[in-house]
Order: structure tokens, then C-alpha cells, then sequence
């Protein structure tokens, strides 16, 4: 028995184990919340689903798990620890398997290291035109940009970002702004009762409620953002209406959902 109780032990010791200390990724002068915000795009990027995020802090450790399929089928969970300081931040790879060939670190590694170089929040780049992104904010992704999920399970959050790179102003009407589930009818944002019951009580649904996307210009030059909340749904596109200011023509057009 105290065999078999000693070899669980270490087989125990052995799963989810860090990586050696060479796949670490070093980072003087990265804050806490900055590495954590990019070991979360690291893991997406390289294919992985979030489950959990502790958000790093001079006082805590951090932490991210999140899985991917294997090509049998399986569920390959990984581990991503986060420590930080005012020097700066120490981002470890934690491998999943009993024995692992450390793909995966340096896979994270590699990817960490292009990502911390690019800026957090990717704004729409047109040079000229008018541009309009619409993401959607996922529960575990909140936790960082908002400081906690705004919504239950049954609604999804959206930041829309309209960028303005014309010679002039244009309207946009938030209740214009109907997102396309495939296969299904469009859907407009939630307003009134229904809004206020989607959005969580605590700090991620207050931001919401005081950064929604406004109804109005939106002046040459100038880029506007906020949140709008819907029915949860899997949507793939959105369908966008703007109104030029100076002739009241209205034009609408499709953007990807991201």
C-alpha cells in the first residue's frame, strides 16, 4: 500500500509539472497586469480555450488553464503561472502531460515574446475610410478588461469600435447595430428592463452600464468605442447602418463579428 500510495504521489508531482527553467519567459519592466493580458492572447492565439484566469499581482502569483483537443479526441490541459514584481515579470509554462516533449512552451514562449511587442487592444488601422470592428468579449477576457464577468451566460457582451478616417461626420444608431447568428434572423442590442437584467450587479456590469456605445456623431477623424449586450447567441456577422451627417443618406453594410 505504501507503495502504490508513494508512486500516485509522483506520478502526481509529474503531471502539469513546469517546464525547465530555459522556456520561462523573462520580462524586465512588464507589470502584472500587462502579463497577464498577454499570456491570455498567447494562449488564444495558439489555439487554446481559456477555463480559468487568477489575474497576477505584487502579492498573488497568477495563473491561466486552459485546453485544447488532441487530434484523439482528448483534452490536452495546460498551465500558465505568472509572477511579477517591480522588476519586472517571470511568465512559466506549465506542461499538461506525464512526460512531455515541451512543444507546448516553446510554442508559448515563442508567441509570448511576438505578442508583447503588439499593443493589447488591436483598433481597427484604416488609413482612410470609415472602419468598424465589432468583438465580442468572452467571460474569462472580462475578468481583464473589466474586472469581472458583466453578464450571465445567457447574454453576450460586444465592444464596438468605429473609426472615423473620412472628411466627414457620420451618425451611428447602436439600434442599428444587428449581429447574425448562421442560419438565424438578426438580432438587435438589448435596451431597457431587458439590458438591466442581462448586466451582472458588481465592477465588470457598472463599466458596461457607464461605457455603452452612444447614440450620435461621430466626427471626422475621431474613433469611438462602447458596449452594447445581446441574447447569447454563436454570431458571425453584423449588420451595421451610418448615416452620413451633412445629407442624411444612411448606408448599410457587413462586418465580421470577432
Amino acid at each position: 500500500m505504501r507503495r502504490f500510495i508513494l508512486l500516485s504521489s509522483l506520478l502526481a508531482a509529474l503531471v502539469a509539472c513546469p517546464a525547465p527553467a530555459r522556456f520561462a519567459v523573462v520580462q524586465p519592466g512588464l507589470g502584472c497586469d500587462r502579463a497577464t493580458r498577454v499570456a491570455y492572447r498567447t494562449l488564444v492565439s495558439i489555439g487554446y480555450t481559456i477555463t480559468d484566469i487568477v489575474p497576477a499581482s505584487p502579492e498573488r502569483a497568477g495563473a491561466i488553464t486552459a485546453t485544447r483537443p488532441d487530434p484523439d479526441g482528448t483534452q490536452h490541459q495546460v498551465r500558465v503561472a505568472i509572477r511579477c514584481d517591480a522588476q519586472g515579470a517571470v511568465v512559466q509554462p506549465i506542461e499538461g502531460q506525464v512526460l512531455p516533449d515541451y512543444d507546448f512552451s516553446r510554442l508559448f514562449g515563442y508567441s509570448f515574446k511576438a505578442l508583447v511587442q503588439r499593443p493589447d487592444v488591436e483598433t481597427p488601422r484604416a488609413g482612410k475610410g470609415l472602419e468598424v470592428q465589432v468583438r465580442v468579449i468572452r467571460p474569462q477576457e472580462a475578468i481583464l478588461d473589466l474586472d469581472a464577468a458583466p453578464t450571465p451566460p445567457t447574454a453576450v457582451l460586444v465592444r464596438v469600435t468605429i473609426r472615423n478616417q473620412t472628411a466627414r461626420a457620420v451618425a451611428v444608431d447602436p439600434a442599428r447595430i444587428e449581429l447574425v447568428a448562421a442560419g438565424a434572423a438578426s438580432v438587435e442590442p438589448l435596451t431597457g428592463a431587458a439590458l438591466a437584467a442581462a448586466l451582472l450587479p458588481g465592477a465588470g456590469g457598472q463599466r458596461v452600464r457607464d461605457e455603452p456605445l452612444r447614440c450620435g456623431p461621430v466626427a471626422a477623424g475621431a474613433t469611438v468605442t462602447g458596449y452594447l449586450v445581446y441574447a447569447a447567441a454563436p454570431y458571425t456577422e453584423a449588420r451595421i447602418a451610418i448615416e452620413d451627417v451633412e445629407t442624411g443618406e444612411t448606408e448599410g453594410f457587413v462586418t465580421p463579428v470577432q
